[in-house]
């Protein structure tokens, strides 16, 4: 079945080319540590190949910002523009919550804290027009259903009121990027909003196979739409996809 025009991403050679490095590191990730077979050890070797592919990606990013002329210089490590630097911080705090995950029940509370300040860097960057957008009592909605399907599960109060923020932040961020997609059209802007509705499902298997009741083959499908959906926000920083 052919993709429908609007819905295809091309990238540019150079695109590509950067590109290679988060797809290498994410096949060594999967290869060595094999999380279709359940969650990795909580070791360093883990955090280190687990946030490699985030990091690649912050290289993208950089990259798209100096227009991919070469190996980003000192100088050049910042994004001048708005929506790459916030997306570029929002990723090294990724990888943080990134790493604090490995260890799933000691460090769960770091990590989502990681997660939600990388979740408010991404909404900033997509800052504009939000108010806009048709599907903000949609999104609203759909937050408040999930937080209530979970909650039940989740045993401590403290923990409850920071779940309800982490679910009310990445759907800030999904509407915000929806919003930008209904206003520029643009395959960038499309990446963005393919990107954050992704990043919900990541989280959402998450907290079902925590709170509720098992996931089958949860860790691989959890890596891999959450690689994914970092992918396609890092996409969303280019200006030239066509």
């Amino acid at each position: 079945m052919e993709i429908p025009e609007q819905f295809s991403i091309n990238l540019s050679r150079e695109q590509k080319m950067h590109l290679v490095p988060f797809f290498a590191t994410w096949l060594i990730y999967f290869v060595l540590y094999m999380p279709f077979w359940g969650y990795p050890p909580e070791t360093l070797g883990s955090v280190f190949f687990k946030v490699l592919p985030i990091i690649s990606l912050c290289y993208y990013v950089i990259s798209t910002s100096n227009g991919f002329k070469g190996f980003p210089k000192k100088d050049e490590l910042i994004p001048d523009d708005d929506r790459a630097r916030h997306f570029l911080f929002a990723l090294l705090f990724s990888a943080v919550g990134d790493a604090c995950l490995v260890w799933r029940e000691l460090l769960f509370v770091p990590g989502l804290l990681s997660f939600a300040i990388a979740q408010t860097l991404y909404c900033k960057g997509l800052n504009g027009a939000s108010e806009k957008s048709r599907t903000k009592d949609l999104f609203f909605l759909l937050g408040l259903d999930i937080f209530l399907i979970i909650q039940s599960g989740i045993s401590s109060y403290v923990l409850s009121a920071l779940v309800g923020m982490y679910i009310a932040l990445i759907f800030a961020v999904a509407w915000r990027a929806t919003a930008r997609y209904e206003l520029e059209g643009s395959k960038a802007a499309f990446a963005g909003c393919a990107g954050a509705l992704i990043f919900i499902f990541s989280d959402f298997i998450i907290a079902v196979d925590k709170w509720c009741f098992h996931v089958p083959f949860a860790p691989s499908m959890i890596m891999s739409s959450y690689y994914i959906a970092q992918l396609f926000l890092s996409l969303s920083t280019s200006k030239d996809l066509h």
